[in-house]
């Protein structure tokens, strides 16, 4: 006797459930053709299931933050009142059955994870996270579902749920409530146990990426080539778009791998022929392919469904908060200096500036904006701001000295390739240098720049050096700063939770809390009139002392 399981997943959705750019008003469009959001992924998972009835749904995590709707009202989700989320109320719509924990899903903070885990209809599994004090499971970490294959018969399918262990590197706060563990030494014993249990198919739904090769962050493929007894991996994290691959276990298993990029754009469809040996099901062959949504329609259910709360956050996007002179255009500042970055900058270090010591300087640190999202002279829309500062993270105040700054904007160096010259150069072949913790290279949200907020703080990066040694001329006030100067340095709460993995800069002691996150800062700042103060460069790229100069047509060293 023969049937066939069907599995349908998604994975790293991030907010994503209309076809749409909340920051521009208008649909999702990017060089690639690709479209976006649940609403077209309901249309390919209602095609599956007209074949396949009892398809199993999936989906590998970060769910709650990215898109405009989410951010909305994932902000709330912390409040007593809060309303129904639209992810929650789409996936249940769906009928997912199971959804790996994504490291986003803790953005929001454990009250607001917890209000969402019990709006969810579907089990939101991490069974490598455990309570930091009891050492207990603080989520399920697997699922069994016996599901229709043929008439009268069924297969027990065991789920298995595991998120990536650094989600401390990006969410340090959460350290001193939850513990990660690594995924392969956690997934052993619950595919055991699920083995045991009378799984005859064992699917690992995991935020980790499949990546080569695997790392602790991404280890998708360990899991494949380690764990005996797993027979599919459904990978997320990585925003990768991988439609098979096929790795053996340790038992000699066949053990079926796909990560289906990421905000809907891709489906995985999952197929595997079973076969009945002495009255229980085995995998006799597996095979997966990766359905594209931009030809799928959104589904007017899954639109009707989130109507209102559309309409809520498009209205919200359309409130003018300000006006500006001049275009604001960040394209350029992942390499040289831009008014556009001064200007977040000085917005984030004025909802500080009042609650700190005058006497000790003060730096405000920032990484580069969204390089896609220029705002042209006239009104500034809500809108505008949010795809400019896509990271609407909390803003705090560290203290720190010379030496601890030097040390963070060495790492932030990292970020550039090294040169053999000073030019000109691509701008895209010199940034976004791969490093051991990012060997897929460095995301511009992973550079930090530093600004002096009270007077001038000026240093070059020196790209004829090694990593760690390129920071020279660091200098404040045109004076030389020095390794004891004690600074109080502005920088979001994500980096000074461990994101990137800066040194030093998690463990500096916070003085201040800023109140206000930093879309509602850089609102203010440009509220008041002070969009696009220009500022002088303060920052340059050298190779051996020599300006870097850029191939890009009237561009030259900064």
């Amino acid at each position: 006797m023969s049937a066939r399981l069907t599995l349908v997943a998604t994975t790293d959705l991030h907010g994503q459930i209309r076809d749409v750019d909340y920051g521009t008003d208008a649909p999702y469009e990017d060089a690639y053709g690709n479209r976006i959001g649940l609403a077209r992924v309901a249309s390919v998972v209602r095609d599956i299931r007209a074949e396949a009835p009892y398809a199993l749904l999936l989906d590998a995590g970060d769910l709650l933050e990215g898109s405009a709707l989410a951010h909305h009202f994932s902000r709330r989700l912390g409040d007593a009142d809060a309303p129904l989320h639209p992810m929650a109320a789409v996936m249940n719509h769906l009928g997912y059955d199971a959804v790996a924990l994504g490291n986003h899903e803790l953005d929001y903070g454990l009250r607001a994870l917890e209000r969402f885990r019990e709006q969810l209809d579907a089990p939101l599994l991490a069974g490598n996270v455990r309570d930091a004090t009891t050492g207990q499971r603080a989520f399920a970490g697997s699922v069994l579902r016996d599901v229709p294959v043929a008439e009268g018969a069924s297969v027990r399918v065991g789920i298995v749920g595991l998120t990536t262990p650094t989600v401390t590197a990006w969410n340090r706060d959460v350290a001193d409530h939850l513990r990660f563990d690594d995924v392969v030494p956690a997934a052993e014993p619950l595919v055991k146990e699920l083995r045991a249990a009378g799984a005859e198919v064992v699917v690992v739904v995991v935020h980790s990426g499949i990546v080569e090769p695997p790392t602790r962050e991404n280890a998708a493929v360990a899991l494949a080539r380690i764990v005996p007894g797993i027979d599919v991996v459904v990978a997320g994290h990585a925003h990768v778009e991988v439609a098979k691959r096929v790795e053996r276990g340790p038992d000699g298993r066949r053990v079926l791998l796909t990560e289906p990029l990421c905000w809907g754009m891709r489906v995985a469809r999952v197929e595997l022929d079973l076969a009945l040996d002495r009255g229980r099901w085995t995998v006799a062959a597996s095979r997966s392919r990766l359905v594209d949504t931009a030809t799928a329609p959104e589904d007017p259910e899954v639109v009707a469904l989130v109507a209102a709360q559309h309409a809520l956050v498009r209205a919200r996007g359309a409130e003018v908060v300000g006006q500006t002179r001049v275009v604001i255009d960040p394209a350029q500042a992942r390499y040289r200096p831009t008014d556009v970055l001064a200007m977040v900058a000085r917005a984030q270090a004025a909802g500080a500036r009042a609650r700190v010591d005058g006497r000790v300087p003060l730096v405000s640190v920032v990484s580069p904006v969204s390089r896609c999202a220029p705002i042209p002279a006239g009104p500034v829309r809500r809108r505008d701001v949010a795809a400019l500062c896509p990271f609407d993270s909390g803003v705090v105040v560290v203290a720190t000295d010379g030496r601890g700054l030097r040390e963070h904007l060495e790492h932030a160096a990292a970020f550039f390739h090294r040169t053999t010259g000073p030019g000109p150069y691509d701008p895209d072949a010199l940034t976004n240098a791969p490093t051991p913790r990012t060997p897929l290279g460095t995301a511009d949200f992973d550079y930090d720049v530093a600004y002096g907020v009270d007077a001038p703080l000026t240093y070059e990066i020196d790209l004829a050096r090694p990593v760690g040694q390129r920071i020279v001329r660091l200098a404040y006030d045109g004076r030389p700063l020095a390794d004891d100067q004690p600074l109080h340095v502005v920088v979001s709460r994500y980096r000074a939770s461990g994101a990137a993995s800066y040194p030093g800069i998690s463990a500096a002691p916070v003085v201040h809390e800023v109140a206000e996150p930093l879309r509602t800062l850089v609102e203010r700042y440009i509220a008041a009139g002070r969009s696009y103060a220009a500022v002088p460069p303060h920052w340059r790229l050298v190779h051996d002392g020599v300006p870097v100069t850029f191939a890009t047509p009237g561009e030259r060293g900064s």
